[in-house]
């Protein structure tokens, strides 16, 4: 392959920051939440947050945290979008005070400031909403925002005291204490009433348990509801979700929905999307999109977009995990796709800022792969813009049936 040049990969930039972008995953807070934003809260609500407390307000502090992080691919993206934003060269404890009152001046004086520079300096033209602390939620900005819907409360709701991952209940919806079949019936009535407004559903339980989902039947289900988290085993949790998973994918069937799944990075035991394949090869009229690209499993999930077509790799949060590996999967991944419609990205974070960080470093990587296929021979020019336009808008506005 021929060597890419700065120069090559710039111009690839140029062309990439000109279009849009479409996020299928975020999980952008309200804007009353934005508001209270400064860079302490930031780097707390996002990413960098991963990599420990921000430091006490002194230069001392601040220069070591700074120091300990600053080649951290959560911490460049950020700062990146930062100085993007704020007109600054560099983030540093001395201009640490007077970015983040800038941060918080831009929120207070604008309510929509988290979307205006989502738009102005990330190029978005929409995302998709996965609201796990009010799911279905379009945040308020349902001209801007389409919103997924979570299965994790009805798949971890067999008892009130069974919470998420993100603590939350299904059973804060029920005025009295359902019934299994109350439960059941409530549960189909949402997915159903719920589908005009929502683009997709979305399984997170990665984060709880093994993504080895199995056979169960309604009656291993109905066998578990009701008792107390203390009383059963995680087999018999597992069942109960893998019940409820099973009759998820049977209405997403129905009613067009894709279905978003978490894969890598979380219970790492049980999070490698070659564990889904048997529910892939049982569910073939059910669109499948794994998340995160699988990191650090990248070629296990190519090899299953080899083989099934009813599956779609996203990339959202792969560029912000590590930069240079998003690019590596996402040759591999051009190279194995039979279908170069079935590949998308998102953002996968909480703030405007953050979210500008996250478009930097996805049309970042995306330029590098432009230029060094074009480059190797192995592409035109026109086939690599062609390419980008998928992945970057036009894959997501098929696939989850998004107006433009």
């Amino acid at each position: 392959m021929m060597q890419t040049t700065n120069n090559d990969w710039k111009a690839w930039l140029d062309v990439l920051n000109a279009k849009p972008v479409y996020s299928t995953h975020e999980h952008h807070r309200e804007a009353f939440s934005q508001q209270q934003l400064d860079l302490d809260l930031l780097f707390q609500w996002s990413y960098v947050g991963w990599c420990g407390p921000t430091p006490a307000a002194t230069y001392e502090a601040r220069t070591a945290w700074l120091d300990k992080i600053r080649f951290n691919t959560y911490f460049q993206w950020l700062e990146k979008a930062i100085m993007r934003i704020y007109g600054i060269e560099e983030l540093t404890a001395d201009n640490w005070d007077d970015v983040s009152h800038a941060i918080r001046h831009a929120h207070l004086s604008d309510a929509d400031w988290h979307l205006n520079l989502m738009k102005q300096h990330g190029g978005y033209t929409g995302f998709l909403e996965d609201c796990f602390w009010n799911t279905g939620s379009d945040v308020g900005y349902p001209d801007f925002i389409t919103p997924v819907y979570r299965l994790d409360m009805w798949m971890m709701g067999y008892h009130p005291e069974s919470l998420t991952n993100e603590r939350t209940t299904i059973h804060d919806q029920f005025e009295q204490p359902p019934t299994f079949a109350q439960y059941m019936e409530r549960f189909e009535h949402e997915l159903r009433s719920r589908r005009p407004s929502i683009a997709g559903l979305k399984c997170a339980s990665a984060y709880q348990r093994t993504i080895a989902f199995s056979d169960a039947s309604r009656e291993d289900a109905k066998a578990v509801f009701g008792k107390q988290p203390s009383e059963i085993s995680e087999a018999e949790r597992n069942r109960f979700g893998d019940y409820m998973l099973q009759v998820a994918l049977s209405l997403a069937a129905e009613l067009e929905l894709p279905v978003q799944i978490h894969t890598g990075l979380a219970r790492l035991g049980g999070s490698n999307p070659l564990l889904l394949e048997p529910l892939i090869a049982a569910h073939p009229s059910n669109q499948f999109v794994l998340f995160h690209g699988g990191f650090p499993w990248t070629y296990d999930t190519a090899a299953l977009a080899h083989n099934y077509d009813n599956l779609v790799i996203d990339i959202n949060w792969l560029p912000l995990i590590s930069t240079t590996a998003a690019q590596d999967a996402l040759h591999v991944y051009a190279d194995v796709l039979r279908d170069s419609g079935k590949i998308a990205w998102g953002g996968d974070t909480w703030t405007g800022e953050e979210a500008v960080g996250a478009s930097m470093a996805f049309r970042h990587i995306l330029a590098r792969v432009c230029a060094d296929k074009v480059n190797s021979g192995a592409w035109r020019s026109k086939d690599a813009e062609r390419f980008a336009d998928k992945i970057m808008y036009e894959n997501a506005y098929k696939l989850y049936q998004i107006k433009r």
